[in-house]
């Protein structure tokens, strides 16, 4: 056999070969309705003839894009719809995908409806093709793996600085911890700062052994009213040395600076403790006491004016608060009108500037508030809004009343219930020290110092004769202190209504 010969036997073999070769086999395609489709039906090439007959039966629709039968009518619906869904499916020929615009394939009758409506030819904007689906699904994947290292990777920076943070707060209160001396002199250009001082000490002095609270914790009247004003106070001590951040401050109360590297607190959320220790810092109340009831010149001057100034206004703002916890607590009326309330501030400071005590303006405040209530309930038509506004009448007209007729207002005690500044008792003390020292009778009944309350004394730096005010250390009389207990009523008669 030759060459050709053989070459041809191979050739002859390949082509016999390629013939014996199946072909790649075709689906059984169907198109409803048969003039204008709507549906394309796609049946696997495997299919039997009684498979192919029902998955025809199954996707058949009307002219108008409506199913030609019901699944019941077929045979068994459980059988027909497992049976035509297993070996079928359609394409929804009037419903292209909202991304590629290709028609939609369906797996089921029910999935046919929901995209296209009940005519098969809604044009929706919320449906995708499968391989827009496939897309989609894994660009959301990937997206929520995105995340999810993000997150990760976040949590983990989180953590670190939530680490840098607590190795920089035991080191700053490692190094508040070293502060056991002030370094510094008292800051007497702040006479508000040192009556602060004042309360905290007298607040150290009945809590022994426990840190000073912080503002947040106090509540919202803080120390002297003014949360503001206090945050203040309590830095200018911090950085006069005389107060030091408490290691019982919390991890919020501190802030890690823009690059890290170093440490902020909020000045509201620590809590403080005293630099020295108690005995120290009473001996150091004992001067600034001397110092704001002696101190001659504009300075001492201004500083005193600068004490009454605050101390009035709380005084002004604690009954003001209690008349409205009266009006809110026990009556259950709204608070005072505000187009009112500078009309009441004022009304109480007249009652504090002709000598009534702050006792004493509870009990007008007290009686305001019930005739207040007693009008209302003989005037059926008035409501809870007139009943608050009318309480800042009855107490200017029973403050007036008691004036002229100089009757002798009994002192109510504050219930508990009423909230007062923390510092509102130790101020109170403090500002009558300072008025026994310039009070005229207390000076004539001195016999220390001279009609103008000044006696000779030695300065202490020079040696020299000087003249200094005299605090007059005789015999005082003991003064109702005003305690948190419950409110009372006195059995005398009401002398506004005399």
């Amino acid at each position: 056999m030759g060459k050709r010969e053989r070459r041809r036997k191979r050739e002859r073999a390949k082509k016999n070969q390629a013939q014996r070769r199946p072909a790649n086999p075709e689906p059984i395609i169907w198109e409803f309705p048969v003039n204008a489709p709507r549906l394309r039906v796609v049946i696997k090439h495997d299919a039997t003839d009684d498979t192919q007959r029902i998955s025809v039966l199954y996707w058949e629709i009307k002219d108008d894009g409506t199913w030609a039968r019901t699944v019941s009518s077929i045979g068994v619906a459980s059988n027909i719809g497992a049976l035509a869904t297993a070996h079928s499916h359609a394409t929804l020929l009037n419903c292209p995908c909202a991304n590629c615009s290709e028609p939609i394939n369906v797996t089921n009758r029910s999935w046919a409806n929901k995209v296209g409506g009940k005519y098969l030819d809604v044009e929706t904007p919320s449906y995708l093709c499968g391989d827009c689906t496939a897309i989609q699904k894994r660009e959301e994947a990937e997206r929520q793996q995105s995340a999810a290292e993000q997150g990760r990777v976040e949590r983990e920076r989180e953590q670190q600085k939530a680490e840098q943070l607590q190795r920089l707060i035991a080191r700053a209160i490692e190094d508040e911890e070293g502060k056991t001396e002030p370094t510094g002199s008292l800051p007497t250009d702040d006479p508000l700062a040192l009556a602060l001082y004042v309360a905290l000490i007298s607040y150290a002095t009945r809590n022994p052994g426990r840190a000073l609270p912080s503002l947040t914790s106090v509540g919202p009247l803080g120390w002297t009213g003014d949360v503001e004003q206090d945050r203040k106070l309590l830095l200018a001590l911090y950085y006069a040395n005389l107060l030091a951040i408490a290691p019982e401050s919390p991890s919020q109360a501190f802030t890690l600076s823009q690059d890290g590297d170093d440490i902020a607190f909020v000045s509201a959320e620590v809590a403080w403790r005293v630099i020295g220790g108690l005995a120290a810092a009473q001996e150091r109340v004992k001067e600034i006491k001397y110092d704001l009831q002696t101190q001659p010149g504009s300075q001492g001057a201004a500083a005193r004016d600068a004490f009454t100034a605050l101390m009035d206004r709380m005084e002004v703002t604690d009954i003001a608060g209690y008349l409205k916890n009266l009006l809110t607590k026990k009556y259950g009326y709204p608070e005072v009108p505000e187009a009112r309330r500078e009309e009441l501030t004022n009304v109480i400071r007249k009652g504090f500037e002709h000598g009534y005590t702050s006792g004493q303006m509870i009990c007008f405040a007290w009686r305001a508030a019930d005739s207040a209530a007693a009008w209302k309930e003989r005037n059926p038509r008035m409501g809870p809004p007139e009943a608050a506004s009318a309480s800042v009448t009855s107490l200017n007209g029973k403050i007036d009343k008691a004036i002229e007729l100089h009757h002798s207002i009994p002192e109510y005690e504050t219930p508990r219930w009423h909230a007062a500044p923390l510092a509102l008792s130790s101020f109170r003390r403090l500002h009558a020290d300072v008025r026994w020292v310039y009070n005229r009778e207390v000076i004539g009944t001195c016999t220390q110092c001279d009609h103008q309350g000044l006696k000779e004394t030695v300065h202490p730096e020079t040696g020299a004769e000087a003249l200094w005010r005299c605090i007059h250390p005789v015999e005082i009389p003991a003064q109702q202190q005003n305690e948190e207990v419950p409110s009372r009523r006195d059995d005398a008669p009401d002398p506004a209504d005399a």
